[in-house]
């Protein structure tokens, strides 16, 4: 019994861990800078901003469909349009963000309220997109890990196969079975099969580097901090700003991202989050570049 206690720590203390990590980032969504177009004249934004300072950052338009065309770009999260009294959002980028934007805006002012970006019927909760994320992170730690074993070439051609079969695999689940994120059906595989690969990658050349604890270390990073700071179905803008802030340069909150913008928004704004991915990519092919380099080394030596 007295050998099974480090083991009964260590669980407690990864319990801890993730419902301090999922719990902490998203138990209490508050407003942080969100992004909200005014239609009118400069006089409207200043009355408001006062009120909202630190919640919303708003953001002048000349007229109602300039900004409709910001919002459907995802450069902001929602059009006010004051002399119409209407509030107009996005439930798509995140029903809940949609939900606070709302109950803040309507308790200043009774506001008609527009849903230009609704979600689709299959997944009225808005959660689907945070577990269809899950979905290919856990793939592609596990891939990874599996790549770590075998030579090189053959781990990477690994992880780019199961990328492209995780990737048609899920996005058939997630559009055509179940209709939670449809009408972009190849645009979802591609994104889905780079977070894979990008996330198998990387674990390979953590494990190939540093051994086992290199798939711990995936999980922690990957599992534990990057999907509650990626803001799951909040959004990274309701959730402590230290913690958006870790999620903005990890793959999975980027991921996310893509996938939304990809099904939801004719693929706008995808240069950030491709970008994060790709750096991840070449961070993972570093890795194992830098643990095969090593063992050349020592062979070399002995």
């Amino acid at each position: 019994m007295k050998r099974l206690i480090p083991a009964v720590v260590l669980a407690t203390l990864i319990g801890m861990f993730f419902v301090g990590s999922f719990v902490g980032a998203l138990h209490s969504p508050e407003p942080h800078d969100v992004p909200v177009a005014v239609v009118g004249p400069p006089q409207a934004a200043a009355q408001l901003a006062p009120k909202l300072a630190g919640k919303f950052e708003l953001t002048v338009y000349a007229d109602e469909a300039a900004a409709r065309t910001a919002l459907a770009d995802r450069e902001v999260d929602a059009v006010l349009l004051p002399q119409q009294q209407k509030l107009v959002v996005a439930s798509a980028a995140s029903r809940s963000a949609a939900t606070v934007i709302t109950s803040v805006f309507t308790a200043a002012a009774p506001l008609a309220v527009e849903d230009a970006h609704p979600l689709p019927p299959g997944d009225q909760g808005g959660i689907a997109g945070m577990f269809f994320v899950l979905g290919l992170v856990i793939p592609g730690i596990a891939i990874g890990v599996a790549a770590a074993r075998e030579r090189p070439l053959a781990g990477i051609g690994a992880i780019v196969l199961a990328g492209v079969t995780v990737g048609l695999a899920n996005a058939w689940l997630g559009d055509v079975v179940f209709g939670a994120l449809p009408g972009a059906f190849l645009g979802l595989v591609a994104v889905s099969a780079a977070v894979v690969v990008t996330l198998g990658l990387v674990v390979a050349g953590l494990v190939r580097l540093i051994g086992t604890p290199g798939a711990g270390l995936a999980g922690l990073l990957f599992v534990l901090i990057g999907v509650p700071a990626s803001g799951g179905p909040l959004g990274a803008r309701f959730i402590p700003e230290w913690y958006a802030a870790i999620g903005h340069v990890l793959p999975v909150g980027q991921g996310s991202t893509a996938i939304r913008n990809v099904v939801f928004f004719d693929g706008a704004a995808l240069g950030l989050p491709l970008l994060v991915l790709a750096g991840w990519a070449v961070v993972g092919l570093t890795l194992t570049l830098s643990a095969l380099s090593q063992v050349k080394r020592a062979s070399f030596a002995g």
